[in-house]
């Protein structure tokens, strides 16, 4: 599980599976090895703060997660496979998978993020400020 977080982190995850992965795309900044300006991710942020309270809790977190597999598996398989996950490498993905596999189901995928939202919640109080998401694509970026 340790390869699985440090290579998803180092990927900047957030960028990669949510920003990248979802229908909100063309308004995303595309992962890359530059971090995106404070300006798209403030843009990003304010659309994904659905309740407008300024931070990103675990529901608007799993909503966004679930959003984003949902777009990747358009041939409605069940599961994302190595292809459809842009910018993760091979043993990422193998680790996330309880059966080592090249492809996550909802589940594997959704638990693979979450250890990048408790990671993110640099305070520990459940949510996620601008900043820290910001903070730790930056310090996470390839």
């Amino acid at each position: 599980m340790r390869i699985m977080h440090r290579t998803l982190t180092a990927t900047g995850a957030l960028l990669v599976f949510l920003l990248a992965g979802g229908p909100a795309a063309a308004q995303a900044p595309a992962p890359s090895s530059t971090a995106p300006s404070h300006q798209a991710i403030d843009e990003w942020f304010q659309k994904k703060d659905t309740n407008h309270d300024g931070t990103i809790d675990r529901e608007e977190f799993y909503q966004l997660a679930v959003e984003s597999f949902y777009f990747r598996d358009k041939n409605k398989t069940g599961y994302v496979t190595l292809e459809q996950l842009q910018g993760a490498s091979p043993e990422a993905v193998k680790a996330a998978s309880r059966s080592h596999e090249n492809r996550l189901t909802l589940d594997e995928y959704v638990n693979a993020l979450f250890k990048d939202f408790a990671a993110m919640d640099t305070n520990g109080d459940g949510k996620l400020t601008e900043e820290e998401i910001e903070t730790y694509i930056r310090t996470n970026r390839r």
